[in-house]
């Protein structure tokens, strides 16, 4: 019987099973022993991958697989399941388990090239990581075949990156490879991100590569976590930038929540920017005042507001640093003045004098000091 039909939602649901019924329960009921030296890292916890691969392979012929069907091990289950993004340790092999909070202190830590034109930090890394960060939205496969993943990178640095930026997308693939997120299977021998040897390398090796397995699990079942990267690294690297066109080339443009209609002097539609659908999502929908979250039959459902308005007379722009995750209600009311946020964060109702307590934030979403001096000095006052 082949693993290959599998699919990632397949695995996780036998993981989900796994956790429900235990490990002894699990293995006794479908007739696995338990593993020896290959285990199935996610979320922290080890899993025995054959029972889980075979559990997995209902979702394809209709019933688990029995543990005689198919052979374990490297060349097999490992291999499937590290090309649909899951990572398999190997005998011997220390079982760290990487954490979100492992990804999000790399990308944080990313080191771009500075410009000697304009002092510019370049966008290589950054776009580099939006790029497979989309692939990972859109479910296609992990690894890509450097063929296409030269011309599609080397595409998007042109349109994206600094005015007198070369592509050489070589190089960030090869400082992330280093940096511990990029995943070069089946290659030791990787050379330094610059110069001329690293280009040749990569031209005659031609190696698949993506995300590797841990980062690339996470980017794909946890949204919020996707959204807060992608926040941080339009708020830190794109300055100037169109984020909602950029967001569209990366493939990150999928709406989440169908648009709203509040009453306002005129009925209109709510209907929040590309950006804005990435900073709900990187606040899982709370609102940033109250911190409610409106449950919907489909999902959940918040509004993305500017501090600063857009559009003429207040020409506020479409950034992370302007966009705040908020409730309707409060969306209105920061709107109108209503609601004032001061530097420390604190906000109040204007119409009480109330107090309604710090704003709440998550590191990856700064909020621009400057917008919020113009919302209370220009937007309060009107009210």
């Amino acid at each position: 019987m082949a693993l290959s039909d599998l699919r990632r939602e397949m695995v996780l649901a036998a993981i989900d099973e796994f956790d429900r019924l235990g490990r002894d329960a699990f293995l006794e009921e479908y007739g696995y022993r338990p593993a020896l030296g290959y285990f199935l890292l996610h979320d922290g916890r080890r899993y025995d991958p054959k029972a889980i691969a075979g559990v997995a392979h209902r979702g394809v012929g209709g019933r688990p697989l029995r543990p005689d069907e198919f052979s374990g091990g490297n060349t097999t289950v490992a291999r499937v399941l590290g090309g649909l993004g899951f990572e398999v340790t190997k005998p011997g092999q220390a079982a760290k388990v990487d954490s979100v909070e492992d990804l999000l202190r790399k990308v944080e830590s990313l080191k771009p090239a500075v410009s000697p034109a304009t002092g510019a930090q370049k966008r290589h890394q950054p776009l580099t990581l939006l790029w497979v960060i989309g692939r990972a939205a859109q479910g296609k496969p992990r690894l890509r075949r450097w063929e296409s993943t030269y011309r599609e990178l080397g595409r998007l640095i042109e349109e994206f990156g600094l005015e007198e930026d070369r592509p050489n997308p070589e190089f960030p693939v090869l400082w992330l490879h280093h940096h511990g997120l990029w995943d070069l299977p089946g290659h030791t021998d990787v050379p330094a991100a610059s110069g001329r040897h690293a280009q040749k390398w990569m031209k005659e090796h031609q190696p698949d590569s993506g995300l590797r397995p841990w980062a690339h699990g996470i980017i794909t079942d946890r949204e919020d976590i996707r959204a807060r990267i992608v926040v941080r690294l339009l708020g830190a690297y794109f300055h100037g930038v169109d984020h909602d066109r950029l967001l569209a080339r990366v493939g990150l443009d999928a709406v989440s929540s169908s648009p709203g209609r509040r009453e306002a002097v005129v009925e209109r539609v709510i209907r929040d920017s590309l950006l804005a659908e990435q900073i709900k999502r990187a606040h899982d929908f709370h609102c940033q005042i109250c911190g409610d979250r409106l449950a919907l039959h489909r999902g959940f459902y918040a509004e993305g507001a500017h501090i600063r308005p857009l559009g003429k007379p207040h020409n506020g722009p479409d950034e992370p640093g302007n966009l705040l995750c908020l409730c309707p209600n409060h969306h209105v009311l920061l709107d109108r003045g209503m609601i004032t946020i001061q530097a420390d964060l604190t906000t109040t109702d204007m119409a009480s004098g109330v107090p309604l307590g710090r704003l709440r934030v998550i590191q990856d979403h700064g909020i621009s000091q400057d917008h919020l001096d113009y919302h209370r000095q220009v937007i309060a006052k009107q009210s």
